[in-house]
């Protein structure tokens, strides 16, 4: 069989993706706010891939006066002084309304595509443990009210983004700033929940399925909070390409076995339900390549619902419930403008879901590089000839071995000071988190991957925890030599989609469109660069005109 670990960074990276935000955009002020049309469009660039459907998920229509006058009450005024609106995020409009004494409030409108009405905002206006974050003013998570939608209005965070002093900052420096984050993790730990889901106040769920919300303090006691309920999860998995539209089980649970098998079954319920399959942003699929179906991926998922009990950590502080900022990258972090390595607040806690540690041990994403990456406690060594190097090569294997240095003091400081987080990270290296981790987005990609990776289980199946921790049960699947040679057969099939997907990256250069999406001024020709790309690449297959309308069917990029 193939090593399915030759490609699974590829598949991980792309489940752990993040995106940014960046300083509000002067728009001119206007009378009558409702007739700016930026305010409720998507602006900030073209998507390259099924745009109309991308902009109608990022178009959003709302009195934009009444936010506004919202705005200004929350701080005893009556109008604000400037609306400015931040460039677009991918799920939510932003803006920033200053007032006449200067103070500033920031408004946050969720997009068609942020998740189900209600549940999304709701979710987001609660307490955070011990962690300095905006204060939000007013919110109301119901679209019947006198905005038209939801909203949360909230006070600009102080400081300064993370982003803007990283660069200049020296690895001492950065240092100071990820121990103050391994500290608020070490904080988020200081709660424990008995239940899977989001956390909300309870006044917001009424009507709605919900659980008690019942915790474990630091000293050890069980405290139920009337004021909070555990409700649905609105974590972007649950809603992203098509499953919004889809009815399945969002939670909440009372354990993580039901949590795991709910994601299969909201897989397959996506598979069967969807009117078309989304296309996979990895592989191109056609002829010479790999051919995704419905009967595969569902094939796939069976398999993974057959296997959750077993793959699950046997150590039961990994699958307690925690509540996590999901996306620690620079422009979330707030710093000191006089001392940026003193964090003074992180925002965007949409989508923080009360979920299993093993679902939250994943180092901070400031500390992300492209490289060799370390394992454990693994120290980073500098290059035996960097002196050898060449003045560009040696600055770059100067910049590596400082960002794995800083990694590697994250993890130590992780093992000495937050133990069950640094187990759970450590899961999060095994085979085991592996067969849960690439079943959660088998809707989209990875099912011939994911059958290799259940083949190559057979090899270490007695090895399990939680194999042995359950009597040493035969391993559930045979696999006859027809059956492994289809599997390897796919596995080739879908690398070789892959590799294809790069060459088309390759070609296009400074306008590949990532995530779908380039700049305005960009759209014309990447549009034209990648009709190119694709015009070369069918000349190297050698496709007949047969073949050529087969790709062109399954081509995921507007012509």
């Amino acid at each position: 069989m193939i090593n399915p670990s030759m490609f699974r960074c590829e598949f991980k990276r792309h489940l752990l993706t993040v995106t940014t935000k960046t300083p509000p955009e002067d728009v001119q002020q206007h009378p009558d706010l409702n007739a700016v049309h930026s305010y409720f469009h998507y602006t900030r660039g073209r998507f390259v891939c099924n745009e109309d459907f991308e902009m109608s998920q990022r178009r959003v229509r709302f009195d934009m006066n009444e936010l506004s006058r919202l705005a200004a009450k929350a701080t005893g005024f009556e109008s604000c002084a400037k609306v400015e609106k931040y460039p677009d995020g991918m799920y939510n409009k932003t803006f920033l309304f200053t007032m006449h004494n200067g103070a500033e409030v920031v408004g946050k409108v969720p997009n068609p595509n942020a998740g189900r009405p209600h549940f999304t905002t709701a979710s987001e206006v609660r307490n955070v443990l011990k962690t300095p974050a905006p204060k939000v003013l007013t919110w109301n998570a119901n679209a019947r009210n006198s905005v038209g939608a939801e909203y949360i209005l909230m006070e600009k965070m102080a400081g300064i983004q993370l982003h803007q002093v990283w660069p200049s900052l020296d690895i001492k420096g950065r240092f100071v700033v990820v121990k103050a984050l391994a500290r608020y993790q070490k904080t988020w730990m200081s709660a424990s929940f008995s239940r899977i889901g989001a956390l909300y106040y309870s006044k917001d769920l009424q009507g709605s399925h919900s659980l008690d919300c019942t915790y474990t303090n630091a000293d050890g006691q069980e405290i139920k909070d009337t004021r909070f309920a555990i409700g649905p999860c609105t974590g972007r998995e649950f809603f992203d390409n098509g499953r919004a539209t889809v009815e399945f089980d969002r939670g909440p649970w009372s354990s993580v076995e039901d949590y795991r098998l709910a994601i299969g079954r909201r897989e397959i319920d996506s598979i069967a339900s969807l009117p078309q399959l989304p296309k996979s942003p990895l592989t191109l699929c056609g002829p010479h390549s790999y051919k995704p179906t419905r009967e595969k991926k569902i094939a796939a998922l069976e398999n993974y619902l057959k296997l959750v009990k077993y793959v699950l950590p046997t150590d039961e502080s990994l699958n307690t419930s925690y509540l996590w900022h999901p996306d620690l990258h620079t422009e979330n972090i707030y710093v000191d403008p006089n001392d940026p390595t003193r964090i003074v607040g992180l925002i965007d806690w949409q989508s923080a879901d009360l979920l299993p540690l093993f679902d939250h041990a994943r180092q901070p994403y400031i500390l992300d590089y492209d490289g060799p990456q370390l394992k454990g406690l693994e120290r980073p060594k500098l290059a035996e000839n960097h002196k050898d190097l060449s003045p560009d090569e040696r600055r770059r294997a100067l910049s590596l071995y400082e960002s794995s240095s800083l990694v590697a003091l994250y993890r130590k400081l992780t093992y000495d000071q937050n133990k069950p987080l640094y187990r759970a990270m450590g899961y999060c290296d095994t085979i085991s988190y592996d067969i849960l981790v690439f079943a959660q987005n088998l809707l989209v990609d990875g099912e011939a991957h994911y059958q290799a990776l259940v083949a190559d289980l057979q090899n270490c199946w007695a090895d399990l925890p939680g194999v042995r921790s359950r009597g040493n049960p035969l391993f559930p699947f045979q696999f006859s030599d027809e059956g492994l040679a289809a599997i390897e057969n796919n596995v080739v099939a879908a690398i070789r989609g892959m590799e294809y997907m790069k060459r088309i990256g390759q070609k296009t250069g400074e306008l590949w469109p990532e995530k779908g999406l380039v700049r305005h001024d960009q759209y014309e020709d990447a549009k034209e660069a990648i009709k190119q790309a694709k015009l070369e690449l069918y000349d190297h297959l050698g496709l007949d005109e047969g073949e050529r309308a087969e790709w062109n069917a399954t081509w995921p990029f507007d012509e």
